[in-house]
């Protein structure tokens, strides 16, 4: 039970189902959405009390917030509730109080802990959503910067080929170029990932101290300078040529994948190897979009999407059956028998099925331990169905589509994640078994480098050693 729990058992029992029922039901979305005035309406409260009761409880908050204050940023917002609350705590017209006070301790030890550092803040959130807004300003500042870097390598390489004489048969020749994902929603995925950038740096912060925006700045500066934070990959050239006037012309368009290795520099400069440390700053990252209004709802299937109560990467499954479905014909399975999908490894790290870790509690693939930079090798024949990035599940991730197998029940795919880099097999192309698809990293929900590899049947995971008994 929760120190927050045996707390309200002192009071009216009656108060007890009244916390637990508001807690499980919408009192804390409800104080994520509107925290500032409900510690406002609570403030005001207490004056009321105090003044009625006789009883210092402004004193009391106002100790509170010192003692918040002596133990770091952040905690004085905490120090001023817990001493409220203490000072009202055996007082019956303080339960109300009481109830709001813990739902917003609750709210606040999951949100950065700089975005309040003065008391005034808790009635107010322009205060610490301005403070906010700066750190991510300046996060995706940096990745803008990184973005016109890759735009105008893309260009001069473009220029190159033309001074090299590529395309000295034609009178006119028009460059385009395009990203996948496109441009404009690459640019929310970086949203998100400046968010996330931010709860790591205060989840690695063991010094208050050191929680201030230059060294933020620092962090970001420094990774900035050493690290591609933004990588891309040409996914297709495709050319048109026509004559005009006279003049040979020729159109040349360009699709790059384009993928976010931010995140990643950012875990490893701030040392979470760890992964529930991990985990936790992802579930402040979302915390701080919640309370800030930056997203709707709470989250459906963990952090990363998908249907409600799904594990997290159910969204992934999703789309899987999704392309599966969206495929002009489905032929029989041609996939042939299996092979490990690396030369070696290490270990198995993890096995297929049920785990007792909360964030995850199903694990849909084996994973195999072993070198960052290792080939990652399709396990049998196929076509690539979908080459995918999402930071907040898989990280780097191919789906191969083997065929449709009627004695097995359905479309055969295999799924390999948190690569490091795709190799250069495109969405639509055939692979043979060996063939090289990726390479071993840690990108996404990952503690350390691995191969997250899934046996699936019309996108639902299946275990791995029905395909792989030889492991």
């Amino acid at each position: 039970m929760s120190d927050e729990n045996r707390a309200s058992d002192s009071l009216d029992q009656s108060v007890d189902g009244g916390i637990d029922k508001a807690m499980a039901a919408k009192g804390a979305y409800d104080a994520a959405q509107g925290i500032g005035s409900a510690a406002a309406e609570a403030g005001k409260a207490a004056a009321e009390s105090a003044a009625s009761a006789g009883a210092g409880a402004g004193a009391a908050a106002g100790t509170g917030a010192a003692a918040g204050s002596a133990a770091g940023p952040g905690g004085t917002a905490l120090g001023a509730i817990i001493g409220l609350s203490a000072s009202l705590f055996a007082k019956p017209i303080a339960k109300g109080l009481l109830v709001i006070a813990l739902v917003i301790v609750m709210i606040f030890k999951s949100l950065p802990s700089m975005f309040f550092e003065n008391t005034v803040d808790v009635a107010n959130n322009d205060g610490p959503e301005s403070v906010y807004q700066q750190y991510k300003e300046y996060a995706m500042d940096a990745y803008n910067k990184e973005l016109d870097k890759r735009k105008k390598e893309i260009e001069d390489d473009f220029k190159a080929r033309l001074k090299d004489g590529e395309f000295d048969d034609y009178d006119e020749v028009n460059f385009t170029y395009s990203f996948n994902p496109p441009e404009d929603v690459f640019l929310e995925q970086l949203e998100e990932a400046s968010t996330l950038i931010i709860a790591m740096f205060d989840i690695q912060t063991d010094d208050w101290r050191k929680a201030t925006f230059n060294d933020f700045k620092k962090a970001v500066d420094s990774v900035s300078f050493w690290n591609d934070t933004i990588t891309v990959s040409k996914e297709k050239e495709e050319t048109k040529t026509y004559t005009k006037s006279g003049d040979k012309i020729i159109d040349v368009h360009i699709t790059y994948f384009i993928f976010d290795m931010g995140v990643e520099a950012f875990r490893d400069k701030f040392k979470l190897d760890d992964e529930k440390l991990f985990i936790q700053a992802v579930e402040m990252a979302y915390n701080t979009k919640l309370y800030f209004g930056e997203v709707d709802g709470l989250p459906m299937g963990g952090v990363s999407g998908g249907a409600p109560g799904s594990y997290p990467g159910g969204g992934t499954h999703n789309s899987i059956r999704n392309a599966i479905a969206a495929m002009e014909e489905q032929p029989e399975f041609f996939g042939g028998s299996a092979i490990i999908p690396l030369a070696s490894y290490h270990r198995i790290s993890s096995e297929f099925g049920p785990r007792n870790y909360a964030p995850d509690p199903i694990h849909t693939g084996i994973d195999f331990s072993a070198d960052a930079g290792m080939e990652i090798y399709a396990a049998m024949d196929g076509i690539v169905l979908a080459r995918w990035t999402n930071y907040k599940t898989f990280g780097h991730h191919i789906v191969i589509y083997h065929g449709y197998d009627e004695a097995r029940g359905g479309a055969i795919t295999t799924m390999y994640a948190h690569m490091r880099s795709f190799g250069s097999y495109q969405v639509g192309d055939k692979v043979r078994r060996g063939d090289t698809i990726g390479y071993v990293g840690r990108t996404g929900l990952s503690t350390g480098d691995h191969l997250h590899f899934e046996y699936q049947i019309n996108g639902s995971a299946h275990n791995p050693r029905q395909l792989l008994p030889f492991v």
